[in-house]
């Protein structure tokens, strides 16, 4: 599992910048940039709606990884110790990214 740290405030499954849901989906097929992967999980919060008290922020994730260029991708898993997902106030997917995206051509 890896250590998840996320920025995203607006996403449904942010609490106390952990992620309540235990796995998460990175895109980024073709990505040679961060900016150029997303969460494919993100869900936005609709207003006033909020995460239940028996949500769990966890800070360990399974990482299903589409980046296929990452040099954490391991068959399809991020294999990095920690990884943070970035987008402060996002509306949608791809206002999100994996920060932590290394690309192997660099």
């Amino acid at each position: 599992m890896t250590k998840l740290d996320c920025t995203v405030s607006s996403c449904l499954y942010n609490k106390e910048r952990c992620c309540c849901k235990d796995n998460i989906e990175v895109s980024g097929q073709n990505a040679k940039h961060s900016r150029e992967t997303c969460c494919r999980s993100f869900r936005e919060r609709d207003a006033g709606q909020a995460l239940s008290a028996v949500d769990i922020p966890t800070k360990n994730t399974e990482v299903a990884c589409g980046a296929c260029d990452c040099t954490f991708n391991e068959d399809c898993r991020c294999t990095a110790k920690h990884i943070g997902i970035a987008g402060g106030a996002a509306c949608e997917c791809g206002e999100t990214e994996c920060a932590t995206f290394r690309c192997k051509c660099e």
